[in-house]
């Protein structure tokens, strides 16, 4: 391996294992996915995914297989040991991206197009979480880049691990993980008019090994539960998720434009250079229509779907990197017009600034101002090394410093972070106090549920808000002995009754978390010695 492959290799490595074993499980998506994979684990049941004991068929088991297969063998003492199954995917991800751009189009793409990926802000956050999507974004790269190896004629059997991917990256989303490849293809060969491809890329038997695993899925829900399985899988979660005005309440639904600025910010700071890395990557090259089909594909897929988040735009990240080490690559043969130097220097300025505005940062989240003296300090003589040695390379001035600039926040960054975002505390010394007895919630979010027994080794019996007489009753009847309560979500009757029949024990009420509280509850024995 060449020496810039290793030094990538290092750099990359050294990016993704910074910050995983430093903190607690951070919301909204962590304490869910950690869960389920606990889980998983103690159950010993890898198929069908369980949140507080009930059965969880929003996603298929993939990533919650293998992170569950991470707490079977390393615990789940530390956090750290589920993340590594995003580590894993990332790693993965970033490795598809570095040796397929070296195959198509030189090393030197390759390596810038790596960096910016892994430091790409939104990367970069979900590859240190246990988040589900980071495993989609490995199997919709490996398939794009499969597909455009076979294309070029650079991977003989291409095609083949095409539809092997975009078959397992159903197994880890759903159908989101068919969609995604077959808008940027469906753009790609309209673009291309080279209709003959679909009988190049073995069109039939690949559809039929999609389906079957889309069967064989269906097959398991059946057998685990019916129809009911089959229908909240496939009717709910995966068709009403997309579709305006279905019956799916699971939230998140948000503007057609919502992408334009989320991606923006997402993909900070590279996002400003995808305007000129797509203005003139479009028309030179095929590998260039290609990346740009898959981001256009990906684009108006997701705009057009109801339900939309920042992270569900994730798959598109490897063609933006892409582009953008595309784009990066035109320097060093001196292709780059002036404004073109000038934007990258815009970048270079912002990422400069960002010394000095990370310890601003630090100190407005509770750290102290000789730790950020000491953090400003390294992170401006790590700019002045950087720019000393790479200052007739702006591309990898920029990237360098980024990187550096990230690999020396982080360990000052996220445990502060922890300090005021860590529900671990509460949930512990919850589990103490509830000692294995029965606790009851109110309309509880999924966090709050999911936190309960990874820490506190305790489930809740969740009450929803449409079973409000319920709560009453269980609360009045002196048969449960704890309460976990989010306050925002109780009517002034409630508290009154919570009041009457129980003290609170326990309670987060700051700015930085949601209010919660744990109260003990009057059981039958207690009203009787009382009266």
């Amino acid at each position: 391996m060449r020496k810039l492959s290793i030094l990538v290799c290092i750099l990359v490595l050294a990016l993704q294992l910074m910050g995983i074993f430093d903190h607690s499980l951070w919301t909204p998506d962590e304490p869910r996915v950690a869960e389920i994979s606990r889980e998983m684990a103690a159950r010993g049941d890898f198929l069908i995914p369980h949140l507080s004991g009930r059965p969880f068929l929003e996603k298929p088991p993939v990533y919650f297989t293998v992170t569950g297969l991470l707490f079977t063998v390393f615990g789940t003492g530390n956090e750290g040991f589920g993340r590594l199954s995003s580590v894993f995917f990332a790693l993965a991800t970033i490795a598809v991206v570095f040796f397929s751009l070296r195959t198509l189009v030189g090393e030197q793409v390759a390596a810038l197009s790596t960096i910016v990926l892994a430091t790409s802000f939104k990367f970069f956050e979900i590859s240190h979480k246990m988040v589900v999507d980071i495993g989609l974004v490995f199997f919709i790269a490996a398939a794009m880049f499969f597909f455009l190896l076979a294309y070029e004629q650079k991977l003989r059997r291409g095609y083949i691990l095409f539809w092997i991917s975009i078959s397992m990256a159903f197994l880890t989303k759903g159908i989101i993980g068919l969609a995604i490849p077959a808008a940027g293809l469906g753009i790609f060969v309209l673009w291309r008019r080279d209709f003959s491809l679909i009988k190049r890329i073995w069109f039939i038997p690949g559809a039929l090994l999609v389906l079957g695993v889309m069967l064989i899925w269906g097959w398991v829900l059946y057998d685990r539960g019916g129809m009911e399985f089959v229908d909240t899988f496939y009717v709910y979660n995966q068709f009403g998720r997309f579709l305006h005005g279905s019956s799916y309440s699971g939230g998140h639904v948000r503007p057609f434009y919502f992408y334009i600025p989320t991606v923006l910010a997402d993909a900070a700071p590279w996002s400003i250079l995808l305007i000129p890395a797509m203005i003139t990557g479009w028309r030179t090259s095929t590998t260039s229509r290609f990346f740009t089909s898959w981001l256009a594909g990906g684009f108006i897929l997701l705009s057009i779907s109801s339900t939309k988040r920042g992270l569900y735009f994730l798959p598109m990240f490897p063609a933006m990197a892409a582009l953008t080490g595309i784009w990066m690559s035109r320097f060093s043969v001196g292709k780059d017009a002036a404004w073109e130097r000038i934007v990258l220097s815009i970048v270079l300025c912002i990422i400069w600034a960002a010394s000095i505005l990370i310890p601003v940062a630090y100190v407005k989240i509770g750290g102290s101002w000789i730790t950020a003296l000491i953090l400003a300090i390294c992170l401006v003589v790590a700019c002045g090394i950087i720019w000393k040695s790479c200052r007739r390379h702006l591309p990898w001035a920029a990237t360098l410093t980024w990187a550096a600039l990230i690999m020396i926040s982080v360990p000052f960054v996220f445990p502060q972070i922890d300090e005021i975002k860590s529900y671990r505390p509460f949930f512990i010394d919850a589990g103490h106090i509830v000692q294995g007895k029965r606790v009851i919630g109110y309309s509880l979010t999924e966090t709050v549920e999911a936190l309960s027994p990874f820490y506190g080794r305790f489930f809740v019996e969740s009450i929803e808000q449409e079973d409000r007489t319920l709560f009453m009753q269980k609360l009045s009847a002196g048969e449960v002995e704890f309460a976990l309560v989010l306050p925002s979500r109780l009517d002034e009757d409630l508290k009154g009754i919570l009041e009457t029949v129980g003290s609170r024990v326990l309670e987060i009420n700051d700015d930085t978390r949601k209010q919660t509280q744990l109260w003990k509850l009057q059981t039958k024995q207690l009203m009787r010695r009382d009266t």
